[in-house]
């Protein structure tokens, strides 16, 4: 009686201890993409080219402005008509990526998913995309001018503004 009640206690040990293989075959948390180490050597405005900054804009870039702060990358090109810009976004946050884009996605007038870390939103005069890559959050915008006119395909922007998004977050 003994022997059997080590045994069993040491098998209650090692189950808590996490000991052995998992024969249930539960999924492990997925690895998050170690990607933060780039942010300090990045320039946004070269993370696409100009052929993927037009089919987002559906017209030719204009000029690009680097617009860096002490807490995000970012890069302003403007649309050719002059009459609105897209803005592309590179964050390093202080909390996890998919909680920081949790976050922006709560503050978000009409958020809409499109995946488990990817949101985008919609007004008149301006559209969203965010994502989270690895340690990074990664955001693209259309915006308006004042008087520049208004967002009328919403659904068409977002889905031009989501194939950028994916071919930035493949570069970073």
């Amino acid at each position: 009686m003994t022997l059997r009640t080590a045994v069993l206690s040491a098998s209650v040990l090692l189950a808590l201890a996490g000991c052995g293989d998992d024969p249930s075959g539960q999924a492990q948390q997925a690895e998050t993409k170690r990607n933060g180490g780039l942010y300090d050597a990045v320039d946004v405005c070269g993370l696409a080219t100009d052929d993927q900054l037009k089919a987002a804009l559906g017209e030719a870039p204009g000029t690009k402005e680097r617009r860096d702060t002490d807490s995000l990358k970012a890069c302003a090109v403007d649309g050719a008509s002059g009459d609105f810009y897209l803005f592309m976004v590179l964050v390093r946050p202080s909390m996890g990526a998919a909680q920081q884009v949790a976050y922006d996605k709560n503050a978000a007038k009409d958020a809409k998913s499109i995946d488990a870390t990817t949101f985008s939103s919609v007004s008149d005069g301006e559209a969203h995309v965010e994502t989270a890559n690895g340690e990074l959050v990664v955001r693209v915008s259309l915006v308006y001018y004042q008087d520049g006119g208004s967002i009328t395909d919403g659904p068409a922007v977002v889905g031009r503004l989501h194939t950028l998004l994916g071919a930035i977050t493949r570069k970073t």
